[in-house]
């Protein structure tokens, strides 16, 4: 599944009288793995990854000391090694998403008055500026398929952001968003190029979870729950994520592939959100289960809540197998199937860590403080 694991802060609700279920092996724990620091370009002291395709090539951005928001897009092989990708010209960039091919797309600012395109890369770094909307003068690209399908964000000429497509032929079809609302953003597409999953606002400017078909027809998924918000989509078009409950409470949601939604178990006065979908419609992410606490949780596909640890921790992604990567106690974290937990361990001199995403080869990638408290990208590799 696509990388965008931002953790939120959320009110703290408890239900003292509710006990979750604990997975079998929890206490067993092996010993930890140092991660394998992936550096920054030249000059930078910050990075992160955003994606990682099946061989293992990753790729996201890396940033200098005294301005963290300039973003310049990075790549780095299957081996770790990092190489920067090229701009149009102005001086941040920043790559979201790359295929099986090689090929990743993201943004870059073409000068510097900061006017962004959305951008793709070939395996050899070439970079190619993609169409903007007839009228517009912004865009970005969020995910590609291995077909070359590219969605994103941009500006339209009535000046209300949109959803994106690009076709493989670079063609750029306006996906629009719900009737009367301002923003829309298309942030997954399935790898058969059928179904595109995301955000838009209504005409109060309310957030709601929205799919689009191939025709480019929006559907509204929340359309009676417009406090929703989407965190992950599956490769059959089920995304999971949280909306609010009666009482103003975001609770966990999945929305299948016919439209409805499912409300995943967790405590009644309880905060919890999924992250994370597999393809089976398993699902991790966490939520606050004891007093102040988040803990990471797993969900089966009829929505049952498992309980991976009562330590504070979440759950950010889940391979096809249902292994789930996170952290417990601010350290990066696996628990396999079974619930045999795996302390990932952090870069020398640190005391935190986190496991954002697991690739399909195993290759976890995730971020870590280093010993002078700069966040910096690492993976552990598969194996």
């Amino acid at each position: 599944m696509k990388l965008k694991r931002s953790r939120r802060v959320l009110a703290l609700g408890v239900s003292l009288a509710i006990l979750p279920l604990i997975a079998p092996g929890v206490a067993a724990a092996a010993p930890a793995i140092a991660p394998i620091d992936l550096g920054t370009l030249p000059g930078d002291e910050y990075s992160q990854v955003d994606a990682v395709n099946d061989d293992g090539v990753m790729v996201g951005s890396s940033t200098p000391l005294e301005a963290q928001i300039k973003y310049h897009a990075t790549k780095w092989d299957a081996q770790g090694r990092i190489s920067a990708l090229p701009t149009l010209g102005g001086e941040q960039s920043n790559a979201t998403d790359i295929n099986r091919a090689g090929v990743a797309v993201g943004w870059a600012h073409k000068d510097a008055a900061w006017n962004q395109a959305a951008v793709k890369w070939a395996p050899d770094g070439t970079v190619t500026a993609l169409p903007y909307l007839p009228g517009g003068d912004y865009a970005a690209a969020n995910a590609i398929t291995d077909g070359g399908v590219i969605v994103g964000t941009g500006r339209a000429a009535d000046g209300k952001i949109h959803a994106v497509r690009w076709n493989p032929d670079g063609k750029v079809v306006d996906l629009g968003g719900l009737p009367g609302g301002d923003y829309a953003n298309a942030q997954w597409i399935t790898p058969d190029g059928r179904t595109v999953g995301g955000t838009a606002s209504d005409a109060a400017g309310k957030n709601h979870v929205v799919r689009w078909n191939l025709a480019g027809a929006i559907t509204d998924l929340s359309p009676g729950n417009p406090y929703s918000t989407p965190e992950d989509m599956n490769d059959f078009g089920v995304i999971v994520g949280s909306a609010d409950d009666v009482h103003g409470t975001p609770k966990p949601v999945r929305w299948e592939r016919d439209g409805r939604m499912t409300w995943l178990e967790s405590p009644e006065n309880g905060s919890a959100w999924a992250n994370a979908v597999n393809n089976a419609g398993v699902s991790a992410g966490g939520g606050h289960l004891v007093f102040g606490t988040e803990s990471p949780v797993k969900w089966n596909r009829a929505g049952t809540r498992t309980t991976l640890s009562t330590e504070r921790g979440l759950g950010y992604d889940i391979d096809r197998l249902g292994t789930v990567v996170g952290l417990e106690n601010g350290i990066a974290t696996k628990w396999a199937a079974g619930g045999t937990r795996t302390v990932l361990g952090a870069l020398p001199g640190s005391s935190y860590s986190v496991a954002t995403h697991i690739a399909p080869n195993g290759t976890i990638i995730g971020l870590s403080d280093n010993e002078n408290g700069r966040t910096r990208a690492v993976y552990w590799p598969a194996g």
